[in-house]
């Protein structure tokens, strides 16, 4: 079920939003057919006049020697739903590992090379969005070459997703991301606590549902280009333009919380913002960010039902990725390929 609000916040206890596209309230299920029909809109028609690359080469940065399978569940999940390209850019310890699991990510293990910004800045210009996070971990080098590598992106203007430890990277350094041109935070319920302390100057006890005055304030004090997807019981999703649109996605996912899932979400994120800014605000209900954002939202929840429908107790991430293609083509797909 997805909520959305416009011109005023919202109480969470209330159920009357009103719609960018009307001054009337419009009833949930309305409101989330609007979403799913600009979702529709943006995702690209296959085609054999299309060459290798157009519709999404997405970078993913993370892997650690501890953590492997974050940033490869993100890869696989981003070609799953239609990138032609996904790169992983992870340290030496990670890259055999991550290699190892499938040929299909392009692995780069360079992050802890002592000259990793000079190898990954040439690839910077050729990915379309990048998600910084998956799996990254918490060494110090690492975090001082991912932080020169958002100061390129930015001067670049590329579309950011952070996630996971990139959060805690940028709750010890806000500066990185304030005013960002085109970033979307994808906090969970802990992650959006250390967020509100660094930004907010604000203690804010995780909950399974974030209060939607939070996110937006949060959101607002980062910059107006900035979306957040609160992650949680139901996801709460909000822009930094003031007074403007604020979405609830609650469609049910399950109860079992298997690690990995976010990987999961992260990596269909970018593929759907890449796609949401290639065919245009036109196309997008209310922006490119938030567009992708409900897609995203929306996909792994009903990934998550499908999988648990069949593995109950014993899902995992892996089982939410196989049904990453029957759930896309339900909800998505509008055309019929032989």
């Amino acid at each position: 079920m997805i909520f959305a609000t416009r011109l005023f916040m919202c109480r969470s206890s209330e159920h009357l939003f009103k719609f960018k596209y009307s001054t009337m309230a419009s009833s949930a299920s309305n409101v989330d057919e609007r979403m799913l029909k600009a979702s529709r809109r943006i995702v690209p028609v296959l085609s054999t006049s299309k060459y290798k690359g157009q519709d999404g080469r997405i970078g993913i940065f993370g892997g650690s020697a501890e953590y492997t399978g974050a940033p490869f569940f993100a890869a696989l999940s981003a070609l799953r739903v239609g990138a032609d390209l996904a790169h992983v850019f992870c340290t030496k310890d990670a890259g055999v590992p991550i290699k190892s699991f499938s040929p299909e990510p392009i692995v780069h293990p360079v992050l802890d090379q002592h000259d990793a910004v000079k190898q990954i800045k040439p690839w910077l210009d050729r990915l379309h969005v990048i998600v910084i996070g998956p799996g990254l971990g918490r060494e110090e080098k690492v975090f001082k070459v991912i932080a020169d590598v958002i100061v390129i992106c930015r001067d670049l203007k590329k579309p950011l997703i952070i996630d996971a430890d990139g959060l805690f990277l940028i709750t010890q350094k806000p500066e990185l991301v304030k005013e960002y041109p085109g970033l979307i935070l994808t906090p969970n319920a802990m992650e959006f606590s250390r967020l509100a302390k660094a930004f907010l100057e604000k203690s804010i006890q995780p909950a399974p549902v974030a209060k939607i005055s939070d996110v937006k304030h949060l959101a607002d004090v980062i910059g107006k280009n900035v979306v957040v997807l609160h992650k949680g019981a139901k996801d709460v999703i909000v822009d930094g333009h003031k007074g403007t649109e604020t979405l609830s996605c609650g469609t049910s996912g399950s109860p079992r919380r298997c690690g990995g899932q976010g990987d999961l979400l992260s990596g269909a994120l970018a593929v759907f913002y890449w796609w949401a800014l290639s065919a245009g605000p036109s196309e997008c209900a209310l922006s490119p960010a938030m567009t992708a954002s409900y897609a995203a939202s929306r996909l792994t929840r009903e990934c998550n039902a499908a999988a648990f429908k069949i593995k109950q107790r014993s899902m995992l991430t892996t089982d939410m990725i196989e049904f990453i293609q029957p759930v896309f083509a339900k909800l998505f797909e509008t055309h019929v390929y032989k």
